[in-house]
C-alpha cells in the first residue's frame, strides 16, 4: 500500500544587491530591502483566496545588519501565526556570501482574514 507524504518547502526568493540599489558607500538602501520583502510575501499571499486583502501590513521590523554591492541575499518566509482572524508572515532576509549565512533583517506582516471581514460587514 502506497502512502502519500505531505511535504511542504517554505517560499524563498534570492536577491543580488546591485549598484541601482545601494548608496554611495556601497550599502544597500532600506526601501529596497522592505520592497523585496513586501513584493516576496505578496506573491505568497496573492496565491490564497480566502485573505481579505493581499496587501500586508508591516508589524514588526528588525533591521540587524546592512547588506553591500554584490551581496547575494536569501528572503524566506515562515508561518507564526493563524487564527480566524489573521495570519502573521514571518520574512527573514539572510546573507548568502557570508559563511554563517548572516541575518541581515526580520521582518512581521499580518494580513486579515475574509471571516473577520464578512463578520463586520
Amino acid at each position: 500500500m502506497k502512502t502519500l507524504e505531505n511535504t511542504y518547502t517554505s517560499p524563498e526568493r534570492h536577491f543580488t544587491v546591485t549598484e541601482k540599489d545601494t548608496n554611495t558607500q556601497n550599502a544597500l538602501l532600506t526601501h529596497v530591502l522592505f520592497n523585496e520583502m513586501e513584493d516576496f510575501v505578496k506573491s505568497i499571499i496573492e496565491k490564497h483566496a480566502y485573505m481579505a486583502f493581499p496587501l500586508p501590513e508591516l508589524y514588526k521590523l528588525q533591521l540587524l545588519k546592512n547588506a553591500f554591492l554584490n551581496d547575494k541575499l536569501l528572503i524566506k518566509s515562515q508561518i507564526i501565526k493563524y487564527d480566524a482572524s489573521e495570519l502573521h508572515l514571518l520574512a527573514t532576509v539572510q546573507n548568502q556570501a557570508s559563511d554563517l549565512n548572516d541575518t541581515i533583517c526580520k521582518a512581521v506582516f499580518k494580513f486579515p482574514l475574509n471571516t473577520t471581514i464578512s463578520k463586520a460587514s
